[in-house]
């Protein structure tokens, strides 16, 4: 799964990914991101008549028929569930998904991701890993989108699409991010891709230039959210390489 991510540069997004700031963008922009959580807002790249446009978007996709749930008290019935993921291996099971995946689809600007690995002390909390690209390089997971109209007014929201762990990401985590290559963007955003085409971009993300990091548990808490979330330090198995890099 991916449950943190990070956004800390501004420079590059506009440029890299062709974008321009929509209406809600300009009005919250701009505030690097060092522990995107699930729930909060970030910015994801839509396409907007014919131009790709940057609005913020909350994290944790609300289906349209969810919208009048969202936000209900606890006595009046269950809250919709926060679809932070969509599973690329079962993505056309659900109609929802399998809507979005024709109709919805975005990409999420992002230049890292979390992990947590297990410590061979099982008392002991988990290490998290920042993985990254070594030139810090800003970069896209595939996402999806939807609006929905709530008693509060409209929430536009989008979710993370995960599938098979690559090289890097195998020995922690069985799932990851799909990261999408910088050449199928424009494709990824066609309207007039189809589902089934939709679902031929997303493979496995090559290794590449990335790396993995172990980093503070500062980022286990969703309300730290500064530079120090990302700083490397040292590995907690002393003779584990502090970066670990496979090509």
């Amino acid at each position: 799964m991916c449950g943190r991510y990070t956004l800390t540069r501004q420079d590059g997004i506009v440029e890299d990914l062709q974008a321009s700031l929509g209406l809600a963008a300009q009005s919250e922009w701009w505030k690097p991101r060092f522990n995107v959580a699930p729930t909060q807002p970030a910015p994801v790249v839509t396409l907007h008549d014919g131009v790709r446009t940057i609005e913020m978007m909350r994290w944790g996709l609300l289906p349209h028929w969810a919208g009048r749930a969202h936000g209900r008290q606890p006595s009046q019935g269950p809250r919709p569930p926060l679809m932070i993921n969509a599973r690329v291996e079962s993505i056309d099971a659900k109609a929802f998904f399998r809507d979005a995946l024709k109709r919805k689809r975005c990409l999420v600007p992002a230049d890292g991701f979390f992990e947590w690995k297990r410590n061979t002390d099982k008392k002991a909390k988990k290490q998290p890993l920042y993985f990254h690209p070594r030139d810090k390089k800003i970069f896209a997971f595939a996402g999806l989108w939807a609006r929905a109209r709530t008693d509060a007014g409209e929430i536009l929201s989008f979710t993370i699409i995960t599938g098979p762990p690559n090289e890097l990401v195998k020995p922690v985590h069985d799932r990851m991010p799909i990261v999408l290559a910088e050449s199928t963007y424009s494709a990824w955003l066609d309207p007039t891709l189809d589902g089934e085409g939709a679902h031929a971009l997303l493979g496995v993300p090559p290794v590449g230039n990335w790396i993995a990091e172990p980093v503070s548990t500062k980022v286990n808490s969703a309300t730290q959210d500064d530079a120090s979330c990302i700083e490397p330090i040292e590995p907690a198995v002393p003779d584990e390489p502090r970066q670990r890099s496979l090509f």
